[in-house]
């Protein structure tokens, strides 16, 4: 099909100027988006997503006196590095770029602070995540997996203002404009018509991201879901995403974490998936009675060779020291009572014999006493064996 004669509506003059919408998403679409969609001066929403197109993003679609909204150009061929003009658009709330092959780094200024969703997932964007990222207030979807991003995670995130707390109100935005996005959710991926308020997610994995996980990071009491997989960090797991009150989802899973898992996460209440799978964790795994429901299996504990306790079959160093070496409390206890039951009779017998032998001649005394000495000696050489 050639992709240029689908618009002839935007030939059209208007009486009045208002919002337009074009929505030519899930078709089989080719070739270049046409730069004449930059004429539209009032358009709203552009969603192509879903289709064949190749090439950069024309600049007229991105100019700076545009009114767009919604941008989603997902699931195509485009390529080029177009985040240098997206991020001059001031009045963006949804970016959808995902599954292309866009390159180039992330701009450390968006001059939206309107923006609720950043997808960038599956593309070639490289560089570091800025720390100017905590700029975007309301942004509640941060989708910057499967890239080629270095670095370490910025302390700044702590800041997304809309992720501190859960908001109050529920109202949906994108049924209208047909908002369809994907992420990663609980192990699968999940698509998404609306994005209600309440609704939030960071998935930050199958980047080459290292360094240590931010203890800032807790501070993201309003987040569901956070996937860190696939990374190369450094270090433990803060402690503080046992602060995370709303954390329904966590997976760090290949991301070469070591220490400690933190005892802190079995107060998150919420937390329904859990995978730390294939890391250098060590010591104990937590125990409660939720946190024991998220892992069946142990899947979410595997390949930790260090680990121990439950779900696991090394014995931690606590309870080899408070457990015997050998053989069970039951063995000690049938030992002990072999003991005291010799011990009973070998005093019994001593002194009943002893106290008839006061009454005998002498020379019994001496072979009673030989007698005895030689008995002590067998006894403390089994006792010594055992």
């Amino acid at each position: 099909m050639n992709f240029q004669v689908q618009f002839p509506f935007l030939y059209v003059k208007k009486k009045k100027p208002g919002p337009s919408i074009i929505d030519l998403s899930n078709n089989k679409l080719s070739g270049f988006i046409p730069f004449r969609i930059g004429y539209c001066r009032y358009l709203f929403s552009l969603n192509l997503g879903r289709n064949n197109l190749t090439g950069n993003i024309p600049i007229e679609v991105l100019q700076q006196n545009s009114v767009l909204h919604h941008l989603q150009l997902n699931d195509n061929n485009l390529s080029g590095c177009p985040l240098d003009f997206i991020s001059k658009l001031a009045y963006l709330r949804v970016v959808s770029l995902a599954n292309n092959k866009f390159g180039g780094t992330i701009p450390t200024v968006f001059n939206s602070s309107l923006l609720r969703i950043l997808s960038l997932r599956s593309n070639k964007f490289n560089g570091s995540i800025p720390k100017e990222i905590s700029n975007l207030q309301n942004l509640q979807i941060l989708d910057l997996s499967q890239n080629n991003l270095t670095g370490i995670i910025p302390r700044t995130v702590g800041n997304l203002q809309r992720l501190v707390s859960k908001p109050t109100e529920l109202f949906p935005i994108g049924g209208e404009i047909g908002l369809l996005f994907q992420m990663s959710l609980k192990g699968n991926m999940m698509q998404f018509q609306k994005l209600y308020s309440y609704s939030a997610g960071i998935d930050l994995s199958c980047n080459d991201l290292e360094g240590n996980i931010p203890e800032e990071i807790g501070q993201l009491k309003g987040l569901p879901t956070l996937n860190l997989s696939h990374n190369r960090f450094s270090g433990v797991m803060p402690p503080s995403v046992g602060s995370m009150s709303g954390l329904e989802s966590l997976d760090s899973s290949f991301s070469n974490l070591s220490g400690k898992i933190p005892h802190s996460l079995v107060s998150v209440r919420y937390l329904g998936y859990l995978n730390l799978s294939y890391n250098n964790l060590s010591g104990r795994i937590p125990r409660e009675a939720h946190f024991d429901t998220l892992s069946g299996d142990g899947s979410a504990y595997a390949n930790n060779t260090l680990l121990c306790g439950f779900y696991t079959n090394h014995v931690c160093e606590d309870d080899q020291r408070s457990n015997p070496p050998n053989g069970s409390y039951e063995d000690v206890k049938d030992k002990l009572l072999l003991y005291a039951i010799v011990a009973l009779g070998f005093a019994v017998g001593f002194w009943g014999l002893f106290f008839v032998l006061l009454l005998k001649k002498e020379k019994w005394w001496f072979v009673y006493w030989r007698l005895i000495n030689v008995v002590a000696v067998r006894v403390v050489d089994c006792m010594l064996k055992d």
